[in-house]
């Protein structure tokens, strides 16, 4: 446990909380079906299902993160304040959440991840990357 701890010294808290939700899945087999979403949105005050948010789902087999980016694009030039949220990244885990076409922060990226993983562990929940990246 100590070589684990001075093998992290030399991380941000960032990444430190990049590589855990990373490892999350090797701790946290997938789970069919949406009880931990549902479970971890009741938590977080159920952000999404505030009145004045509208959300765009893209589904499909190709070509849903060029028609996200276009649809996003087109939403933000109209003067409407626009989340993207897609997968995969390619260089940086901050591309997959993007406000106003600007990826979010390591400080916003810190402080959202840390606030999952607690409730996670205090409600244990066995959340999934994709549940907690959704999250």
């Amino acid at each position: 446990e100590e070589e684990e701890e001075e093998e992290e010294e030399g991380w941000s808290n960032y990444e430190r909380l990049v590589r855990k939700l990373y490892m999350t899945n090797l701790f946290n087999p997938v789970k069919l079906g949406l009880e931990n979403m549902d479970r971890v949105h009741k938590l977080l005050g159920s952000p999404m299902d505030q009145p004045d948010i509208s959300v765009v789902h893209i589904a499909g087999s190709n070509g849903k993160g060029s028609v996200a980016l276009k649809t996003a694009n087109t939403l933000r030039r109209s003067g409407y304040k626009v989340g993207l949220f897609v997968s995969p990244h390619i260089s940086s885990f901050r591309e997959r959440i993007q406000i106003n076409g600007q990826p979010i922060t390591e400080a916003q990226v810190e402080l959202h991840l840390q606030e999952i993983f607690d409730l996670c562990e205090r409600e244990e929940i066995p959340a999934t990357f994709f549940e907690v990246t959704t999250a």
